[in-house]
């Protein structure tokens, strides 16, 4: 479909025509046509009357089949512009939704995404019926025949009904979380700004294949799993690209997808380092913001510039970044600097100690912990004399719990964590 993209820009604001066309790729639609106007909104519609002339042209001659804003337009506003284009219009948000829709593969994703769509047609619904009863324009068909509280209340017996089934899936989320939390192995989230590598290096960090696309919003549910890094076992989750202006029923909505990263012990924070500086600090930036807002700023973070195979002087291109945080310049797709990755994740990792123990050999129950041990932690060294297994290891303190019991009197020692 073509589509004419515009931005209507407060005094202060930056143009961002570019990730708007990016978020238009992703939807399939081709982008034609381009307008941006310094202004504050006109009331009626958003930008003034001078470049709607201009848009109702560019509509006809180029024949464009749609028009998308960057800015939220108001219900009057979207009923004005189509009835004096004559094509529909929609705003950031709507296209958002529309990618998230495209996106989503697993139930809870679609649930989350029908339920963001309600609530944004929930703001608008008594306005969008009293402008459809005024006369049919392109995106308020159909509504003519509905009274305005009959539509509304429908709305809302459907976010009600939909909120309960998540309710349930959240429940369900809960006790796959404690069960992981049974076993003190430390959680890794993968975060950071849509289209930064995040789903690449989780490939490269868990030998996986999920998908892997140049286009935003790859990744919409979390995906986890059991990884090892430097002997140390971790749970790492890839989880959804975050977004300049993301819609807030949108943050809302994903709040039981997001919150898997506050229970996280390490956060590792995927920038794409072959961008200009001033963009990456942006979206760093933006991150944060988003970060803070689900509660998760106190948590140990490690940012991870990737795409370091397409940087010049990557070392003085770091120093003009500043930053403040800990980081590591990697390429997830050449495995460059994987390595050392690997030795920051697993010297930030908490919830490890490092024990030294003297078990029986015969014992049944030391053999089953012995293995187990070795499956999830780091051994340091390990030797069998005498009828002995005598071991030094780094693992997670629940292990560490068993290696206390089982092993010989006054043979138990903690040397650090």
């Amino acid at each position: 479909m073509r589509v004419a993209i515009v931005h209507c820009i407060r005094p202060g604001e930056k143009p961002n025509l570019n990730e708007l066309r990016e978020l238009c790729v992703t939807a399939g639609y081709e982008v034609v046509y381009e307008l941006a106007q310094r202004r504050y909104p006109h009331p009626k519609y958003n930008i003034g009357p001078g470049k709607l002339a201009e848009l109702k042209d560019v509509v006809k001659r180029l024949n464009v089949e749609k028009v998308i804003f960057e800015n939220d337009v108001k219900t009057v506003q979207e009923y004005n512009l189509a009835k004096a284009l004559g094509v529909p219009v929609m705003s950031r948000t709507q296209l958002i939704l529309e990618i998230f829709s495209l996106h989503a593969s697993s139930k809870e994703a679609k649930l989350q995404i029908k339920l963001a769509e309600l609530k944004y047609e929930l703001s608008r619904a008594r306005e969008k019926v009293r402008l459809a009863k005024m006369g049919e324009q392109p995106g308020f068909h159909g509504l003519g025949a509905y009274e305005a509280d009959v539509y509304y209340n429908e709305i809302n017996k459907r976010i009600h009904t939909l909120t309960k089934k998540l309710a349930s899936i959240k429940k369900r989320r809960e006790l796959f979380r404690l069960r992981r939390e049974k076993y003190g192995i430390p959680t890794i989230s993968l975060v950071g700004y849509t289209n930064a590598g995040k789903s690449t290096l989780f490939n490269a960090l868990t030998s996986e294949n999920v998908p892997v696309d140049n286009r935003l919003f790859t990744t919409l549910s979390t995906t986890i799993r059991l990884v090892k890094i430097r002997g140390k076992s971790a749970f790492l989750s890839d989880t959804v690209g975050f977004i300049k202006n993301l819609p807030s029923m949108l943050i809302d909505a994903f709040h039981s997808t997001l919150s898997e990263i506050l229970f996280s012990d390490l956060i590792l924070l995927v920038a794409d380092f072959s961008e200009p500086i001033e963009v990456i600090k942006e979206k760093l930036t933006y991150s944060l913001e988003t970060l803070g807002l689900i509660g998760a700023h106190s948590i140990p973070m490690l940012v991870i510039l990737n795409k370091i195979d397409l940087v010049g002087d990557a070392e003085k291109k770091v120093e003009k970044l500043g930053l403040a945080l800990p980081y590591v310049m990697i390429s997830a797709l050449y495995r460059t600097n994987i390595d050392l990755l690997e030795q920051n994740i697993a010297s930030m990792m908490g919830n490890y100690v490092i024990a030294t123990a003297k078990l029986d050999g015969s014992d049944e129950s030391s053999v089953k912990v012995l293995s187990e041990i070795c499956e999830k932690s780091n051994v340091l060294e390990l030797k069998y004399e005498g009828g002995l297994i005598e071991l030094k290891v780094e693992t997670p303190n629940y292990l560490a719990e068993k290696l206390k019991r089982l092993s010989l009197v006054k043979s138990f020692r903690i040397e650090g964590g």
